[in-house]
Parts: C-alpha cells; structure tokens; sequence
C-alpha cells in the first residue's frame, strides 16, 4: 500500500510523450513505472510521489533533499542516472534511465554467492559510495533494492529518499532495519555520518553471501573466510567509531581483484541472471522488475 495512488494514465506535461506500460515498484510513499516514449520508443522509469501526503507527514524537505541530490549527482559513476525532474501541483516526476534488475532480485535468483561473485558487487557499491562520501552526501538506505544493475552490468545506486548531507546533521530513525545500524533505530541518538553507509553495505554483502535478507550482526554463512568474517565483524560494529570509511574497505588487500579477473566475475554473474530471468519470463509470462527508486 502506498501513499501515492495509482495513476492509470500520465498528466501532461507528460502524457503527450509518454505511456504507462506497467508498475514496476509500489513503496510506502512511491510508485515506480516503466514508462515508454511514444515517438522513439525507448523505455525509462518513472518515480511517482504524491506532494500532499508528504506534505502531511512534514516530509516535503525530505522529498526536495532527495531530489536535490539526484540532480547533482546523477552523473556520479554508480549512480542512477536521472534524466528529468517534473513537478506538478500534486505531484512530482523523477525520469531514469530503466535498469536490468536490482541486487535484491539478483540474489533472489541467484541465490547465496560465492565470496569472488559478492566481492564483485561490494565493491563497485564500495567505489559508488567513496564518491558520495568524498561530497558529503550519506545515502543512509543502502540494501540489495537500493542497487540496480544496468544493462552493461555495472552497479546503480538509487533511492535517495533518506539521503541528506553531514551539513544537515540529522538524527533519528531512518532506512530498513534489517539494513540499518543502531544509531539509526532510535529518536535519540548521535549525528549520522558516513558509516551509517559503511553498515548497509556490509549489510548488503551480508545478504548476498547468504541469498537472502540477514538476521542481525552475527547472521553468516557457513564456511566463510576468515579475511570475509573480519571485514565484516568490523563494518557491521555497533558503535560507529569503530566501523571504517569506505575509503579504508577499499584500500584492504581481501578486497582487491586484478582488473581482468573483476570484469570476468562481474559479466559471468551478469550473463547468468539475465538466462534465469528469461528462464523466468518463458515460466511466468512476464518480466523481472528493476526495482528502481523504492521509498521506505
């Protein structure tokens, strides 16, 4: 159930480009379609979201941080890449670019991965996020729904809706629990920074390891690494003084992979959902989502 309602057709200014062919994600707040051009045909997705419920729940600042750095970072490597920005009286239209699936749905069909197949995601997560953090910016939603894979199978972050800057100070309950680290879960609590990042993305390793959502801190597969089990004992600390940037991940050697043998890994995963999702498509008689900028 979302706050936004369903539209059956678009309002123009964009009806007159575009057509609705179909929903490709409902959130609390949003609703995301793929959306066609009618002239040229190419397919985008669209974020929907309602002013007035946002308005009523004294969200609206949220809505306008979010849109704000979608605008100034839609060109940073790893991110989603927004195209246009509509507003309306009642409603606001956030235009990307479609992308293939998400890492949500990937794990779903691919199931636990190996640690060189996991490695392969955390790490253009890791690059995305270093490029964020170098401009202040702390995501503060990150999970496997929040990743999307493009169709040259490089990683997208998306969803800013709970994104703000260090500048903005904030504080209090925000993000997915399951995703989220303390200082997040509670009304009283420090500034956010940067290494509420660092915890959703040991998260998100987390649920790829494991091929599916984790279960708190201590949550591991069976057989891992005692490098993988340390770097996330580390990331997934508690107390976020103890947790390292994303620069320092970065820099760790059970991090690093030859350049050759990354692309291997990355377009074998690739290549590999893409004949299960047709698997699924010939089965189902329909097509995996992308998954692109659910809210909440």
């Amino acid at each position: 159930m979302s706050l936004t309602r369903l539209l059956s057709v678009l309002p123009e200014p964009l009806f007159s480009t575009y057509t609705i062919d179909r929903v490709l994600g409902v959130g609390a707040y949003a609703v995301v379609y793929q959306i066609k051009d009618v002239h040229t045909e190419e397919v985008f997705a669209l974020k929907v979201i309602e002013k007035e419920p946002m308005k009523v729940r004294l969200m609206l600042p949220q809505l306008t941080r979010e849109v704000t750095l979608l605008q100034v970072h839609s060109d940073t490597p790893y991110v989603v890449q927004l195209l246009e920005t509509i507003m309306t009286g009642t409603h606001v239209f956030l235009r990307f670019e479609l992308c293939q699936d998400s890492l949500e749905s990937v794990s779903h069909l691919h199931g636990p991965m190996s640690e060189d197949e996991a490695l392969g995601w955390f790490r253009q997560a890791c690059y995305g996020m270093k490029c964020l953090h170098d401009c202040g910016v702390i995501h503060r939603d990150l999970k496997p729904a929040n990743f999307l894979v493009d169709y040259d199978g490089t990683l997208r972050i998306c969803d800013f809706g709970w994104a703000c800057t260090e500048e903005d100070e904030l504080t209090g309950k925000c993000g997915t629990p399951e995703y989220s680290p303390p200082e997040t879960a509670t009304d009283e609590g420090p500034v956010h920074t940067t290494k509420v990042d660092v915890y959703g993305l040991a998260a998100t390793l987390q649920h790829l390891l494991l091929g599916r959502v984790p279960q708190g801190p201590k949550d591991l597969p069976v057989g891992l690494s005692s490098e993988i089990h340390n770097l996330l004992a580390e990331l997934l600390a508690s107390d976020p003084d103890n947790r390292p940037t994303v620069a320092d991940v970065l820099s760790r050697p059970e991090i690093q992979e030859s350049i050759a043998s990354q692309i291997w890994n990355q377009w074998r995963s690739f290549f590999d959902v893409k004949r299960m999702v047709n698997k699924s498509t010939l089965s189902q008689g329909g097509v995996v989502g992308c998954g692109i900028g659910r809210f909440g």
